[in-house]
C-alpha cells in the first residue's frame, strides 16, 4: 500500500475516531440531564482509532471478496477491535505509564482495560468502520491523485478499490 495513502487514512480515521468519542460523551451526558454535553477524549486515542484505518478495515477488502456475510464479519472486527484496546491499554498503562482509560471496577473487565460491556459498541463501530473505510479510501485517491473538490463530490468508492496508487 503506498504510504501517502495509508496515512491519509490513519488521520481521517483517527480525527473522526476522537469526533465520534467525544460526541459519544456528550450524548451520554445528555442523556444523564447535564444539558452542557461534555465530551471528552485523549489525542492518544488517534493512535487507536487510526489503527483502525490501516490494520482493521483493510481486512474488510478480502472478506467481501470471499463472501463472508456481514454478520460475520462485525464480529470480526469486533473481535480486533477488542484485541487493538487491550493491547494499546496495557501498552499505555504499563509501558507508559498513562492511564488514558480504566475499566477497572466495572463488571466483566479484563485487566482494567477492555469490557464486555463494549461488544454491541465495538460490533457496530466495525459495522461503521468498513462503510466508512470505503468513503476514506476514496478520499485518500482523490487526495493522492490532485483531483477537485468537484471531483470529490462525485467520486465513485470503487474507484478508490483501483489498484492506481498503490
Amino acid at each position: 500500500m503506498n504510504a501517502k495513502r495509508a496515512a491519509i487514512r490513519f488521520v481521517i480515521f483517527a480525527l473522526a475516531g476522537m469526533l465520534g468519542e467525544v460526541f459519544h460523551g456528550a450524548v451520554q451526558a445528555a442523556w444523564y440531564g447535564q444539558w452542557s454535553m461534555h465530551g471528552q477524549s485523549s489525542p492518544w486515542m488517534m493512535l487507536d482509532y487510526g489503527l483502525m484505518g490501516l490494520v482493521l478495515m483493510p481486512m474488510a477488502v478480502p472478506m467481501i471478496r470471499r463472501g463472508i456475510p456481514l454478520v460475520a464479519r462485525a464480529f470480526v472486527y469486533m473481535l480486533v477491535i477488542y484485541a487493538v484496546e487491550y493491547v494499546s491499554g496495557i501498552i499505555f498503562t504499563r509501558g507508559l505509564g498513562l492511564c488514558v482509560w480504566s475499566y477497572e471496577g466495572l463488571p466483566y473487565n479484563l485487566h482494567g482495560q477492555i469490557m464486555l460491556h463494549s461488544a454491541p459498541v465495538w460490533y457496530g463501530l466495525g459495522l461503521a468502520g468498513e462503510y466508512l473505510y470505503r468513503k476514506v479510501d476514496a478520499i485518500a485517491v482523490v487526495l493522492m491523485r490532485g483531483f477537485s473538490a468537484e471531483q470529490l463530490l462525485v467520486l465513485n468508492p470503487a474507484d478508490a478499490s483501483s489498484p492506481q496508487g498503490e
